[in-house]
């Protein structure tokens, strides 16, 4: 049976893509919905216009769900009922149906038919949670419990860097990376097989092992709820949860809450239906690991074409850093030392970040 979701978590750090765009209060955002993540968070932050779009409709579920649980609950309720902390499925059940309201009522027929994945915690059954999931425990008791809740007491990334080295960074870890990595393995029940493209011959268990330094390391471990829910399945902190659901943020999102639209819809047909003014910044996610080279050239063909109101745009990528085409090159300026610079304080350092300036001028 295919997963309801391919993400439960939007695998993005919002608040170094915000740098990376430049987001001010005032700008029009088009983004993928994926799991919610990216818009809720820059709509926590920013007073901004933002539409996301999702070629899959379950994913706009999981996306409106999140947002529901923002408009009618607190910020530890919210984060229980998504699956980011601990709850019984007879909490979770009464938690949606405070919530339920607040969704359009095609949301509610969906979440009702599927009130498994609310019990368990949506974020939990997605395709990719749910495969890192297996490998979880398995992980916590060759390596210890006690020995990752370390990372978490240390005030500074150098102490958690050199705790890593002696501690964590062994051979059994990287066999464990090897298992749950193993091609035959991961392209087909850990990601949907679209997904990895570009990945060609990589050998996706040393790339993924190559990047859990930083991922441990690059930043306070207590406030990475990337790296809590991956290791523990759950967020440990409150202080760690995703910004849209913390007090301030949730805030912000209640006033503002109609600046978000959630479409069915890919980034191209978002892109030709805009008008000219609609967005000034675009972030494309690494949808480029998606799509053959020549459909991620037309995608930004088609960017340059429409009426100059764009300034900026951003993609990701793990397997393959698409150019910009020749005739862009002028148009299109990639900053990959802003990227390089950015990627180093990612709290999910799995992805290569690819900022561009659009000129106004042709």
């Amino acid at each position: 049976m295919e997963p309801l979701f391919e993400y439960g978590i939007s695998q993005e750090d919002s608040r170094v893509d915000a740098r990376a765009l430049d987001l001010r209060d005032g700008d029009r955002l088009l983004c993928i919905s994926s799991a919610g993540e990216m818009p809720l968070n820059l709509l926590a932050l920013f007073d901004l216009k933002i539409t996301a779009v999702d070629v899959l409709e379950s994913q706009n579920c999981l996306t409106r769900l999140k947002l529901a649980s923002v408009m009618s609950l607190d910020p530890d309720e919210a984060a229980s009922l998504a699956g980011f902390r601990k709850a019984t499925p007879e909490i979770r059940r009464k938690l949606f149906e405070k919530a339920r309201d607040c969704l359009p009522a095609a949301d509610r027929l969906f979440w009702n038919g599927n009130m498994a994945a609310i019990e368990l915690g949506p974020i939990n059954v997605a395709r990719f949670e749910k495969y890192i999931a297996r490998f979880n425990g398995l992980g916590l008791m060759l390596l210890g419990r006690k020995h990752l809740m370390k990372l978490f007491e240390m005030d500074t990334t150098g102490d958690q860097e050199t705790y890593f080295d002696r501690h964590i960074s062994t051979g059994l870890l990287r066999g464990i990376f090897r298992l749950v990595f193993h091609p035959r393995i991961y392209k087909t029940r850990g990601i949907s097989a679209q997904g990895l493209t570009h990945s060609g011959e990589r050998n996706m268990a040393e790339f993924f092992y190559g990047k859990l330094r930083d991922f441990c390391c690059s930043t306070l471990a207590r406030e990475n709820y990337f790296l809590q829910y991956s290791f523990f399945d759950e967020v440990l902190f409150p202080e760690a949860l995703p910004d849209y659901l913390k007090a301030e943020g949730m805030q912000r999102i209640r006033k503002n809450h109609e600046n978000l639209e959630v479409r069915l819809q890919s980034f191209n047909e978002a892109i030709l239906q805009d008008p000219g003014d609609g967005f000034n910044k675009l972030h494309l996610s690494n949808i480029g690991d998606w799509m053959s080279k020549e459909e991620f050239a037309g995608l930004l063909r088609l960017i340059s074409e429409r009426p100059a109101s764009c300034t900026k745009l951003l993609f990701r990528y793990i397997h393959y850093n698409h150019p910009i085409p020749d005739e862009l090159s002028g148009r299109m300026v990639p900053d990959y030392e802003l990227g390089d610079k950015l990627s180093k304080t990612d709290r999910y350092p799995f992805y290569g970040l690819v900022p561009v300036n659009i000129s106004l001028t042709r």
